[in-house]
């Protein structure tokens, strides 16, 4: 017969069975609040600050601020889309009442609350745009107040007015020189011949003085700004090319106006109609179209005024061998530096993005042509972009994507194939013309799918609705 246990061996046996018991209880526990105050920790840290907790903030003055902020971001060449985004947000952490916004290129509409109390506001958007380094200080005060520091709305604009009306960093000479070297550095990725540089350079200078004077004492002439530089450029390259330098004078047109060519208006715009926003895209691209023909109503009065020289026999040069884009790039950035008035430090960031969609984009040719090196730069631009800002000095990734954005829209193409109506070579102008159409379908499409990438990696937020109607 087995023998029973003592009684205080059951009573021993029992302690620690209820000891045992209450150790894991408690490390449950513990494993449950740590996990509690770790969720609250974090949701400490990702709750903005709203500033309604100051009774003093009224909708009014807050409509007011994120008005202003909207605009300021037109300027820095946002899409409508994500500048209404960004007002949203705004008003969110401002704890204000549910705010919509209303974005056009040229305006934008603010509306605070639903129903009878709510509080509507507009402002129209300057048609300047804004320099890099301005751009920059934006995107860093915009990343303060979203997941910083929000700041009293007076405040805000007070920051806003400064910021717009800061002078450039640079005085006229770097900015026309600046000018000049990215005309040299678009000449070398369109046409890179070593006798054309001297026309490049000399044409961006004239260029750059133009817009210096315009921008000084001549404001009012800045409208027909595009018109005279284009009949400046032609009259100095039919006189000149030729003779001098042994080149088509056609082929010296197209970079000094890169400052006018309107391939970021093409192609934004081409972006917003595929995203539903059918006012500001059309409005886009109906602004794109008349740019090219004050182009290239320009280049027809020149052409008009100055018969081109012939060009020599067996004065051709031979062009620059496989590194003239890579060179070209690099130039692009130090021009957009010296003439946006971008910080020096900067420019290394800057390079490394020119430089990567380039080499993306001259793959993507070898593979399959111009259309796909445009699509497989585009998919690549806000990529790099936004990785690169992920860097402790680099800047915002608006002021790389814009520089590099210039550099894949095909506005040059567009531009040659509308001369080319207007002089009469219809066939070549309409087969130009239509591939630079297909090369912006390539260029936005490619820009959609890599931001829609970043989106879907939890870097960039989008409206939740797929697609919006203005």
């Amino acid at each position: 017969m087995p023998r029973r246990p003592r009684k205080e061996n059951w009573r021993v046996s029992h302690l620690r069975r209820s000891r045992g018991r209450s150790d894991d209880s408690l490390h449950r526990l513990a494993d449950r609040v740590g996990r509690s105050v770790a969720r609250i920790g974090a949701l400490w840290r990702e709750a903005p600050v709203h500033a309604s907790h100051d009774s003093s903030l009224g909708p009014e003055e807050v409509g007011r601020f994120l008005r202003d902020c909207g605009a300021v971001l037109c300027r820095a060449g946002e899409t409508t889309r994500r500048v209404e985004q960004v007002i949203v947000e705004l008003g969110a952490r401002y704890a204000m009442p549910p705010v919509h916004a209303f974005v056009l290129p040229t305006g934008v509409f603010v509306r605070i609350g639903d129903g009878p109390g709510a509080v509507t506001d507009f402002t129209p958007v300057h048609p300047d745009d804004l320099r890099l380094d301005q751009i920059g200080e934006l995107y860093a005060f915009l990343d303060e107040l979203l997941h910083d520091r929000l700041v009293p709305p007076e405040e805000g604009m007070r920051r806003l007015a400064e910021l717009e009306a800061r002078p450039p960093r640079f005085t006229a000479v770097p900015r026309i020189a600046g000018y000049a070297i990215l005309t040299v550095g678009l000449g070398l990725l369109t046409y890179p011949n070593p006798m054309a540089l001297v026309g490049y350079a000399v044409l961006g200078v004239a260029v750059g003085l133009l817009r210096e004077l315009v921008v000084g004492p001549l404001r009012l002439l800045a409208l027909a700004l595009p018109v005279v530089a284009a009949v400046v450029v032609t009259v100095l390259a039919y006189r000149f090319s030729g003779p001098l330098l042994g080149e088509n004078p056609s082929k010296m047109v197209i970079p000094p106006l890169l400052a006018f060519l309107p391939g970021a208006a093409l192609t934004m715009g081409t972006m917003e109609l595929a995203t539903g926003s059918l006012v500001s895209g059309s409005s886009r691209l109906v602004y794109g179209v008349n740019v090219l023909v004050l182009l290239a109503f320009g280049i027809t009065i020149g052409a008009q005024l100055m018969t081109a020289h012939p060009v020599p026999d067996g004065s051709h040069a031979p062009s620059f061998g496989a590194w003239a884009p890579w060179a070209g790039a690099v130039l692009l950035g130090v021009g957009f530096a010296l003439n946006s008035s971008a910080s020096l430090t900067r420019l290394p960031w800057l390079l490394v993005v020119l430089v990567s969609v380039e080499g993306v984009q001259q793959f993507g040719r070898s593979l399959a042509g111009t259309l796909v090196g445009a699509f497989l730069g585009g998919v690549v631009l806000p990529l790099v972009a936004r990785i690169v800002e992920q860097w402790r000095a680099a800047p915002p990734a608006q002021v790389t994507f814009l520089p590099a954005f210039w550099m894949l829209v095909p506005g040059s193409l567009s531009l040659t194939g509308v001369g080319e109506l207007v002089a009469g070579h219809a066939s070549d102008g309409l087969l130009t013309t239509v591939n630079a159409l297909l090369t912006v379908v390539a260029v936005a499409l490619g820009v959609m799918v890599g931001a829609s990438t970043l989106h879907n990696g939890g870097t960039v937020v989008e409206p939740a609705e797929a697609t919006r109607q203005d």
